[in-house]
């Protein structure tokens, strides 16, 4: 067979009509209620529902230690409370409670109120309040003595 004898009239005919067909394939998804037109649509909903899955875990997450540190903090503030009227009422109970303190010993006592001040702010005006102080402790180490009214 030679080539004269190929009729390539033909083969451009079946040649256009294979890309006319693969032009309407393609064209078939923007075409409403075919097949490829649902596909399209299903994929495109199945992509935005998994961005919004990624969204809500991320937030679940978020919420999950956000309400691990609300946790923590509301039973650190109950262990500071129980520790600060523990420690009141042994030192009002205390043979020597009524004793005045010696500078050195007052100012000992004085450094571990800071450091529990230092753990938890919310303490301090509570110990304040129970003391009869009406501020927050000094920084420098001086004593505190309570309000005389």
């Amino acid at each position: 067979m030679s080539l004269k004898m190929i009729p390539w009239r033909l083969i451009g005919y079946i040649a256009a009509g294979l890309l006319i067909l693969a032009g309407l394939n393609h064209a078939a998804r923007f075409v409403p209620f075919t097949p490829q037109w649902s596909a399209h649509r299903a994929e495109a909903k199945a992509d935005r529902l998994e961005g919004q899955v990624s969204t809500l875990e991320r937030e679940a997450t978020g919420n999950a230690e956000i309400g691990q540190a609300v946790e923590t903090f509301h039973t650190r503030e109950v262990v500071y409370r129980d520790l600060a009227h523990q420690a009141k009422s042994e030192a009002e109970n205390a043979p020597d409670g009524e004793t005045p303190l010696s500078d050195e010993r007052g100012a000992r006592l004085h450094g571990y109120d800071v450091r529990v001040c230092d753990g938890a702010a919310f303490t301090c005006s509570a110990i304040d309040a129970a003391s009869g102080r009406t501020g927050a402790l000094p920084s420098d180490g001086s004593p505190v003595e309570p309000d005389a009214g």
